[in-house]
């Protein structure tokens, strides 16, 4: 998790000259347009970097070599994790990984290249790579890795322009691994300098840590602390808004780039209003996903402000939310009226304890009550009142183990003024007896969060077909007197 100080260096003068020149983690430094950093007799600039820490350098003027001097980008990495990783110099090669497993991705077939010779092959400007350093090679025939990958070259500092690839017949279409070529901040923030061809407005970072993606729509938000900041020489994934073909292109570019701090796991709140925060933990993993309300959503899958769910590694816990067959990490719709349950899912990768916790309930209206429905147990949790479930979790349970409710499950406020209404289920009828004659509602929710069913009240007696059998349906029935909400089983 790495943070930066303010030491912060400008360089304004039209002509410097030096032999060698060390960057110490926390600093940033600034060449300004029409500066010249020069280094003379084999003199090389190197960025050091550590473990908790990062130089930052944002270069518009000149830096020339000359004798064989060259920029040298210290790059420290978490080891026994995946870590995405990009270059920041536009002729280092794939030497700097020796004595790690590297790999490139393919999007047309969904598969993985591994890189380790040549070890003079380039890697490409914008590109990004997974690399796995490992203090014992699984394989047995490598020394351990080093603590640091040394990028070599000259230091990317303009636009960098990326063809991405979009395949229809892809089992994974449209998603590219791409990567901060700068060794600086980056800021994904939706600006027109980006040149978003058929691009998402979602990117993905891996956090070593956990194994899972952290995620940042420009539009939205998301879950990834540091904002839409991108730290220096990170890889990190987009897709392709349209994924049945059409051609899709980027800009990195250079106007975005930034020293903010936040590039570097600075906390951030919620961006939007009506937005739900839950992070599921098991000692050092975590997994996180957001579910919103914007009027102009759509219910399926919506680029603006959603994000579709991406695994990471293998022995990741995963929680994300589906509507409509599709998984998501960041998943808003129209409104609470048309979604009042929306299923949250869980597939742990090992049995035991787990918490599960909300966050920024208080971006809704007081009004809106928000509970947690442990399917599995049948127990309900107002999240407004404690923002932490504590849970056990076996590998064969159903995966659909929660659910969020926006209105109020348990009747809680209107118990007594609907205690007489019954809620039952017989021969593919959904009955609901009232205690007089009221005009009211009736609306059937499937566990998708979707209405399917919306009638007035008749009279006191009311039947409604179904068609669909052995499912779970939620009825709620809204009358001037309250709202009573009841789970029945269609059989």
């Amino acid at each position: 998790m790495k943070k930066f100080l303010s030491l912060v260096i400008f360089l304004y003068s039209l002509g410097l000259f030096a032999q060698d020149m060390k960057v110490s983690p926390n600093t940033k430094i600034t060449i300004n347009t029409g500066t010249q950093l020069n280094f003379n007799n084999s003199g090389n600039l190197l960025l050091k970097d550590n473990p908790t820490s990062a130089p930052s350098f944002l270069q518009d003027g000149l830096v020339n070599f000359s004798g064989g001097g060259q920029a040298k980008v210290e790059q420290y990495l978490t080891k026994d994790k995946w870590n995405l990783v990009s270059s920041p110099a536009n002729n280092s090669t794939i030497g700097a990984y020796n004595w790690m497993y590297l790999y490139s991705y393919n999007e047309p077939d969904n598969s993985w290249t591994s890189l380790s010779q040549p070890t003079t092959l380039l890697l490409n400007a914008g590109q990004g790579y997974f690399v796995w350093p490992y203090t014992s090679d699984p394989n047995g025939s490598n020394p351990p890795s080093p603590d640091l990958a040394i990028l070599t070259g000259n230091l990317n500092y303009q636009d960098i322009n990326l063809t991405l690839s979009n395949t229809a017949s892809s089992s994974n279409s449209g998603w590219n691994l791409v990567g901060n070529p700068f060794p600086c901040a980056l800021n994904w923030n939706g600006d027109a300098s980006w040149n978003l061809n058929n691009v998402g407005a979602a990117m993905y970072i891996m956090d070593p840590s956990s194994g899972n993606y952290e995620v940042w729509n420009y539009n939205s938000g998301g879950t990834n602390p540091n904002g839409g900041y991108i730290a220096a020489t990170q890889g990190f994934w987009v897709r392709a808004a349209d994924t049945t073909g059409p051609p899709a292109s980027m800009t990195i570019p250079a106007s975005q780039r930034s020293h903010n701090e936040a590039a570097f796991y600075k906390n951030s709140g919620h961006l939007l209003n009506n937005q739900l925060l839950l992070t599921l933990k098991k000692e050092d993993k975590a997994d996180k996903t957001i579910i919103g309300f914007i009027e102009d959503a759509s219910a399926g899958f919506d680029g603006n402000y959603d994000a579709t769910y991406l695994y990471g590694s293998e022995n990741a816990h995963s929680l994300y939310s589906q509507i409509l067959g599709t998984k998501y990490a960041l998943n808003h719709l129209p409104s609470i009226e048309e979604y009042p349950v929306v299923p949250l899912y869980f597939e742990p990768r090992a049995p035991g304890n787990f918490t599960l916790s909300a966050d920024w309930t208080e971006s809704f209206p007081d009004e809106i009550p928000i509970y947690l429905e442990d399917v599995k147990t049948g127990a309900f949790l107002n999240l407004r009142e404690a923002d932490e479930y504590v849970f056990i979790a076996q590998l064969n349970d159903e995966v659909h183990r929660f659910n969020i409710h926006f209105t109020n499950p348990l009747d809680i406020e209107n118990y007594d003024a609907l205690a007489g209404v019954q809620i039952y289920a017989f021969d593919n009828y959904i009955n609901v007896k009232l205690n007089e004659d009221t005009n009211g509602e009736i609306r059937v929710y499937n566990l998708l969060g979707e209405q399917i069913i919306f009638t007035k009240t008749k009279n006191q007696n009311n039947r409604i077909p179904v068609s669909t059998n052995n499912n779970y349906l939620l009825v709620k029935v809204l009358t001037k007197k309250g709202i009573k909400t009841q789970k029945i089983f269609i059989k």
